[in-house]
């Protein structure tokens, strides 16, 4: 039994808890009554789409809706074993001896079971007001008590059960608020169909809130991808500028470096010219030792002040250093 209640689950609409008649399914994979889809997307679409009902996922625009064929055979092979169950359980009127037809209620005061044309007496006759009539049934211990074995005529608000009236002269339910089986039903489907619009309002908080957060995810991816646009613009044009930087500061220590190396190339062609005239110098220097003396003596005096004034001249033109560039970047 508890497979077969789950496997009824499986093939009610979750939009009239039926089961489906003529099912589509969704591009989200959740089917609907043909019927029943239509009339909740009629009511419901806008300009921004139509949800699913169960998973409440948008569709904009609205999606073709296409029957389920697996799920239509399924329906109709689990339809046609029911009826086969219900003819074999079928309650027939107690009253029609001839030609046997099936009942449509049980009285279960008077333990019978009756037909739309023997049931009339029980409709429009006062005599049978107290009668307690229930859908088709062969076994009248569901609508008994358990503890007296009489007939449940009314219902307890404190333990929220059906009770016969020795329940409440002998039973535990004496002093209990009781109403009729009447007074009980109209009650209680009031207070059902009071949750149940507060559960439709609910929904419909949950559908607004979830389109809301859907909305703020939006506007954060769209945020976040304009942020990084902002800061990937920013970082090029920060790697532009260092690269046309670092051009610049090398440009400038190869002029240096050029000027430099011109200098020190000047300062040794310099060097060597004059090291030439000391080679010189010293060649006239042997000679004039190798002279007489008096022929010494007198050349002795310029030979000197030449020599002298070449020292004057010796001093180093040059310094080496780092380039200027090179030392402001170290």
């Amino acid at each position: 039994m508890e497979t077969a209640g789950t496997f009824t689950e499986e093939l009610t609409c979750a939009v009239c808890l039926q089961i489906y008649q003529d099912p589509v399914a969704l591009p989200c994979q959740h089917n609907f009554c043909l019927k029943c889809i239509n009339n909740a997307w009629e009511f419901s679409e806008d300009s921004g789409g139509v949800n699913c009902p169960e998973c409440r996922r948008l569709f904009n625009p609205r999606p073709c809706l296409e029957k389920n064929f697996t799920l239509h055979n399924i329906v109709e092979k689990y339809n046609q074993s029911q009826t086969t169950h219900d003819e074999s359980t079928l309650v027939m009127c107690e009253y029609c001896i001839e030609n046997p037809s099936p009942a449509v209620k049980t009285c279960l005061k008077c333990e019978t079971s009756f037909c739309s044309l023997h049931l009339k007496p029980h409709l429009t006759k006062r005599t049978y007001n107290d009668h307690i009539l229930m859908e088709p049934t062969a076994d009248f211990t569901k609508g008994q008590c358990l503890d007296h074995k009489k007939i449940l005529e009314f219902y307890c608000e404190e333990d929220e059960k059906c009770v016969c009236i020795s329940c409440t002269v002998i039973g535990m339910h004496k002093s209990h608020t009781l109403l009729s089986l009447d007074q009980a039903e109209a009650k209680i489907k009031d207070k059902l169909k009071e949750n149940v619009a507060n559960l439709h309002r609910v929904w419909e908080n949950y559908a607004t809130e979830e389109q809301d957060l859907k909305k703020s995810e939006a506007e954060i991816k769209t945020l976040t991808n304009e942020l990084k646009a902002s800061l990937s613009k920013e970082f090029s044009e920060w790697r532009k500028q260092l690269e046309e930087d670092e051009k610049y500061a090398l440009k400038l220590i190869d002029d240096e470096e050029r000027r430099v190396l011109s200098q020190i190339r000047s300062d040794s062609e310099s060097l060597r010219e004059k090291v030439e005239q000391i080679k010189l110098v010293d060649v006239e220097t042997q000679k004039q030792l190798q002279m007489d003396r008096l022929s010494f003596l007198q050349d002795s005096k310029q030979f000197l002040s030449r020599i002298s004034h070449f020292d004057n001249t010796m001093t180093p033109t040059v310094t080496l250093t780092k380039p200027a560039v090179a030392t402001a970047f170290m």
